[in-house]
């Protein structure tokens, strides 16, 4: 039995995801209220993703390739499609936990702060003059890039405008509280490498085999020709999902106790 091209390529996660998950297992480096943060975390990431496509599939993607998947579809997009955002979410999240507890341990932040910054939260101003001005601009910014590169189509950057409201927006909103208490050169480490694999998969294999590919009239109109024409919003894309170790961060944040801040591994 022959499995299409796109549904074996989901091994790109699932082989580093069975590895982390029995590792984080054996080694016990999280607390049994950790691994349902972590899967709290996935759920609400992978949400977005999800929502991303049920919503704006039809103005945002193609499926080109139907023999690139097992034809089980909803609404129209491919199975692989909503396992894609699962398992990379899922991918994100374990290797930002492997990071921070194990390969990167001695740059954690400052752990101590978690009960103290929960104790604030209630009175913390959340949204922010200066968060107010960098999504403002990025919109309107994406507005006057849309009419001078690619003026056909849709009248506003559909995608590039989720990927602002539904990812950049929160990131910045959860970096200014989890800030003091994540882990950056494990964040950086995540992201390095979550773009890597993107390169490879995504330019190298997706696009010129048609597994997915983009409505052109709903991109900003930035495209990146040695990288096969790939559109700017999906390298943004791939950026936007460090809002997953924002996340987790920020729900160890709400779950935080005297106990975890004096022994959190």
């Amino acid at each position: 039995m022959n499995i299409p091209e796109y549904t074996t390529s989901l091994a790109i996660w699932v082989i580093p995801i069975t590895f982390l998950t029995g590792f984080l297992l054996c080694k016990k480096a999280l607390r049994k209220k950790d691994y349902g943060v972590l899967a709290v975390t996935v759920a609400g990431a992978a949400g977005v993703g999800i929502a991303l496509d049920v919503a704006f599939a039809d103005d945002f993607f193609r499926f080109p390739n139907s023999k690139a998947v097992i034809g089980v579809s909803i609404n129209g997009i491919p199975v692989e499609e909503f396992l894609f955002y699962i398992c990379g979410d899922w991918f994100i999240a374990l290797l930002y936990v492997f990071c921070d507890t194990c390969f990167l341990r001695e740059y954690s932040g400052a752990h101590a702060d978690y009960t103290r910054i929960r104790k604030r939260l209630p009175r913390k101003a959340w949204l922010s003059g200066s968060v107010v001005i960098w999504t403002v601009s990025l919109l309107l910014g994406g507005l006057v890039i849309k009419q001078a590169f690619n003026p056909e189509g849709a009248p506003v950057p559909g995608y590039f405008y989720f990927i602002t409201l539904c990812a950049f927006l929160p990131a910045m909103l959860l970096g200014r509280i989890t800030r003091k208490v994540v882990n950056w050169r494990a964040f950086a480490f995540v992201l390095l490498t979550t773009l890597l694999i993107s390169v490879v998969w995504e330019v190298t294999l997706a696009l010129p085999r048609g597994w997915w590919a983009y409505q052109h009239g709903s991109m900003l109109g930035i495209f990146i020709p040695w990288w096969g024409g790939i559109p700017l919003e999906a390298v943004l894309l791939w950026i936007a999902s460090s809002l997953v170790v924002l996340i987790y961060e920020f729900l160890k944040i709400c779950f935080a106790s005297e106990e975890y801040s004096s022994n959190p591994y």
